[in-house]
């Protein structure tokens, strides 16, 4: 699911700057130093890299069962697994060879994201069948010893970047099991009815 979403971003990303030659690629910015070679896809490119995920801890506690409607209308009532959100810190670094370059790619990612940081399913096509409600994208500052941490944990030499937070990415295996519905519950005798 991340891949199909962060892909499609990437995408829009390239639309938004209106070049012929995409410029925003989805990588591994750890490894733009690891290889020289000048061909590399990530060679004279803005880089989006998943630098962390983390689940959305205050939303877990969601119930187990619940109550569902089928196509004809009728409910039914369903155990599934709580679905997990998830927080995905995008790291957008600016390898370009042309320093100025590298600045306007990164200032333009901030546009494209101050523009609209709410993205709905009809936004991405691929959302719709990942069932994913809603994306929020929202700038991460970070001080200049985390910046320095990150830079270190990934052996990289630091490039002009942005860092944001991808909210409320939604993972959930569709399998469910029927249950039935509570339709009366008695109480004088104790017993309930399903």
């Amino acid at each position: 699911m991340i891949d199909k979403v962060l892909a499609e971003v990437v995408n829009k990303l390239n639309k938004y700057i209106h070049v012929t030659e995409p410029d925003f690629v989805l990588g591994n910015i750890a490894l733009i130093d690891a290889y020289h070679d000048s061909s590399a896809t990530t060679n004279d490119k803005v880089i989006a890299s998943v630098i962390n995920i983390e689940q959305e801890k205050s939303l877990r506690n969601l119930p187990y069962r619940k109550t569902v409607d089928n196509p004809d209308g009728t409910k039914r009532g369903v155990e599934r697994e709580p679905d997990i959100y998830l927080n995905v810190y995008l790291l957008f670094g600016s390898n370009k060879k042309n320093y100025k370059t590298g600045l306007l790619r990164i200032s333009q990612v901030i546009s494209f994201f101050q523009n609209k940081f709410i993205y709905m399913p009809g936004d991405f096509p691929e959302a719709v069948s990942m069932n994913v409600d809603k994306l929020i994208f929202d700038i991460y500052s970070t001080s200049f010893d985390e910046l320095s941490q990150i830079w270190s944990v990934m052996g990289g030499k630091y490039v002009p970047s942005v860092m944001y937070k991808m909210r409320m990415a939604m993972i959930q295996d569709p399998k469910e099991n029927d249950t039935g519905i509570i339709k009366e519950i008695h109480l004088n005798s104790g017993n309930l009815a399903t």
